[in-house]
Parts: C-alpha cells; structure tokens; sequence
C-alpha cells in the first residue's frame, strides 16, 4: 500500500506540472495572452529585436500592430497606430506643402524612440521627410512657469506641460 501512494504522490506532482505546461502552450498561442517566452519567439518571426525594459504590454501591441499592418496607410489609421503604441504621449504635426511629418515624442516614452523612427519610415512614403524626436520640457512648454524659482514648487509628476 505504501509503494502506491508514493506512486500516486510522484503521479500527482507530475500531472501538475504538466497541467501547467499545456496551459502555458495554450496561453502562448495567442499574442494578447503569451507570457515573454512566447512573445519573443512571436518577435523572432518577424525579425523584432526587443529592447531592453520593454513592457510585455508594449512587445504586445507591436506584434499585433504588425500582424494587422496593410495599406493604403491614412493619416488617421497613423494617428490611431501611434495612440495604441504611445498611450497619447505624443504630439504629431505635417506639412503638406513641404512634405513632411514631425513627431515629438515624449520624455516618458523616450525607449520606444528608436522604434517609432523605424515604424514610421517603414510606412510614410519615399517622398515624405520624417522627424522622429524626442519632446523635452522648455521654458516655452511650461508656460507661466518661467523662473527657477517658480518651478521649485512643483514635483517633477506635476510640472504642467501643454502641447506644441
């Protein structure tokens, strides 16, 4: 009797593993549910090398922006694109008469700098002059706030910040 209950015991830890095994391949299907391992071999497919401190949050909305990437690419479908990619913390501006485009990108999002620039080059036309930059606080941005003094009242979270 003893000899079968170690069975079962050992049985038993070996079911549990596996049960978690298959929910991890179940779960590594699909990519809103796949844990880092899964992402990165979802990466690997299409050639995306993740930087480091990417949020699984944000590896997720790239693979499913690329797997969902068809044109004709609009102004509005870029605009939605970089919503879902940047949370809103962005300020985008074109030119048509001189055919170009600038995104300022803000300092809270400064790691995905480097891939919005390669994002957007991939789908604004050759004959579109980009601009990829990062958005820093100025004097300008902050408004009233126009000494250093005036700005020691404030945290770095509540220093206001208005759009370009």
């Amino acid at each position: 009797m003893l000899e079968i209950e170690i069975i079962a015991k050992a049985w038993g830890d070996q079911e549990e593993l596996l049960d978690t095994e298959i929910s991890r391949v179940n779960d590594n299907q699909f990519i809103m549910t796949s844990d880092s391992a899964g992402l990165a071999d979802k990466e690997q497919l299409f050639g995306i090398i993740p930087s480091p401190g990417e949020s699984l949050s944000f590896r997720r909305k790239r693979l499913m922006d690329r797997t969902a990437r068809r044109p004709p690419y609009t102004w509005y479908w870029l605009q939605e694109r970089l919503d879902d990619l940047l949370e809103g913390e962005y300020v985008i501006s074109r030119n048509l008469a001189e055919r170009s485009l600038t995104i300022y990108i803000l300092l809270t999002k400064q790691e995905h700098l480097e891939f919005i620039a390669s994002y957007v080059l991939e789908i604004i036309p050759a004959n579109m002059i980009v601009n990829v930059i990062l958005r820093y606080n100025t004097y300008g941005i902050l408004g009233e706030v126009t000494t250093h003094r005036a700005l020691g009242q404030y945290k770095h979270a509540t220093i206001p910040v208005q759009p370009l």
